[in-house]
């Protein structure tokens, strides 16, 4: 059997989401799995044709994903001008499906540590949706930060690596 491979996806405003990213990928690499990290800037149409597994972040921002309105804020208050430009949300409207069960998907998001217990939540929007066009996504994770514009809370990045990690061996086992 040919090497797993894997995409993580994700759009930051301040770096949190990017950070969690790359920990993200790493902890997919340790579990043996070939994994690409794509600003959602970047991420083309067709990333779920292209992969075994789609890692999909993005930062929680007024309970959802980000929308216009809300990364013109994000600039406001210091994040690069490009982050403008697409969000997670604009993303998957463009995305072109794959076969359901030809590709498997996880969703993650950053939030602020002091809103972990509202309802909201970017990673479970995008897992909506994509649930609504025939995935099976399973329950969505949240990292914590510790205000807007950060920092990551303690040892969120490690937390990031060991759920990767142990995402990647679950995929491994099931399709073994």
């Amino acid at each position: 059997m040919s090497q797993m491979r894997a995409a993580v996806v994700y759009e930051s405003m301040f770096g949190n989401t990017a950070t969690i990213a790359t920990a993200v990928a790493s902890g997919l690499r340790k579990a043996g799995i070939q994994v690409k990290v794509i600003p959602v800037a970047l991420a083309g149409d067709d990333v779920l044709h292209d992969h075994d597994l789609v890692v999909i972040g993005a930062p929680t921002h007024a309970l959802g994903l980000s929308r216009p309105s809300t990364r013109a804020d994000a600039v406001l208050q210091g994040a690069p001008a490009e982050v403008e430009a697409r969000g997670v949300r604009e993303w998957l409207a463009e995305l072109t499906d794959a076969e359901p069960n030809s590709v498997r998907i996880a969703t993650f998001d950053t939030r602020a540590r002091a809103m972990r217990h509202l309802p909201g939540s970017a990673a479970r929007h995008v897992a909506h949706l994509l649930r609504r066009r025939g995935y099976d996504v399973p329950p969505a994770t949240s990292f914590y930060v510790a205000a807007t514009v950060g920092p990551l809370a303690h040892d969120e990045e490690a937390r990031a690596s060991d759920w990767a990690a142990n995402l990647g061996h679950q995929l491994k086992r099931q399709v073994a």
